[in-house]
Formats: structure tokens, C-alpha cells, sequence
């Protein structure tokens, strides 16, 4: 009686993994060494702040105009 021959591709096969161009093109932008900088921290940490005064502050005149 002859033997089946084993399936080699199944939906559980392994996948092939990533090109290398496209993985030490990720690392490059991607990395955790090439954050923000403290001065660029801080500037978003300004522009956060200012932004949620000018909303505090626009809420609070469509507020005044409604009660006038």
C-alpha cells in the first residue's frame, strides 16, 4: 500500500519574512535613539498648552454670548 506523500503547503505554513532593504529602513525611522529632543519636547509641550487656554478661553465667550 503506497504512503501519502506530506502536504508541505498549509494555511499554517511559516510566512517568509521581510525584505532587508525594507527592515533597516524601518530601524532608521523607527528607532527609539532618534526621538524627540528636549527642546522639541518642550515646544510641544507650549503649543499643548497655549492651544487648550485658546479652546478654555473660546468656550467660555460662546458661553458669556449665550447668557447676554
Amino acid at each position: 500500500m503506497a504512503q501519502a506523500k506530506k502536504k508541505t503547503s498549509t494555511k499554517t505554513a511559516k510566512k517568509g519574512t521581510a525584505n532587508k532593504a525594507k527592515s533597516t529602513a524601518c530601524k532608521k525611522t523607527c528607532s527609539r535613539k532618534a526621538g524627540m529632543s528636549n527642546r522639541e519636547r518642550m515646544h510641544v509641550y507650549i503649543v499643548t498648552a497655549l492651544s487648550m487656554i485658546t479652546a478654555i478661553i473660546l468656550c467660555a465667550d460662546a458661553a458669556m454670548m449665550l447668557l447676554s
